[in-house]
């Protein structure tokens, strides 16, 4: 069985070569299910309302993942360890408790978060 790193809208879309990065090899991918709404918002942004574009782009990126996990039971410890004001690395602190109960590795191209329990690989 493959190795596994946990991955937030920038890691996913570093494995899908939309960003430019280092990612692991050979690694199984996963993420929050929460984390293809900001994926989709960057390749959106990115595109300027091209649909098929967005479509077209959006699909690689999704299909990056391996595994996809719900959020739900995250949100609350996700709120607390951000903080109540945190809006822009919600997703990235919501991956790092993800990685955290997984005791896997996180691939992140946030510069705000980091954890005590796990290794933050970040594609620069």
């Amino acid at each position: 069985m493959p190795r596994s790193v946990v991955a937030d809208a920038g890691g996913v879309l570093v494995f899908a070569g939309a960003l430019e990065g280092r990612r692991p090899a050979d690694v199984e991918v996963l993420a929050l299910d929460s984390t293809a709404l900001t994926v989709g918002r960057f390749v959106a942004a990115r595109h300027e309302g091209n649909l098929g574009r967005i479509r077209v782009e959006l699909g690689i990126a999704l299909a990056a993942v391996d595994e996809w996990f719900p959020v739900r039971s995250l949100v609350a410890d996700t709120l607390e360890r951000a903080g109540l004001g945190a809006v822009d690395a919600l997703d990235s602190w919501a991956a790092v408790l993800l990685a955290e109960q997984l005791d896997l590795p996180l691939l992140t191209a946030s510069d705000e978060v980091s954890s005590q329990q796990i290794e933050i690989y970040r594609p620069w």
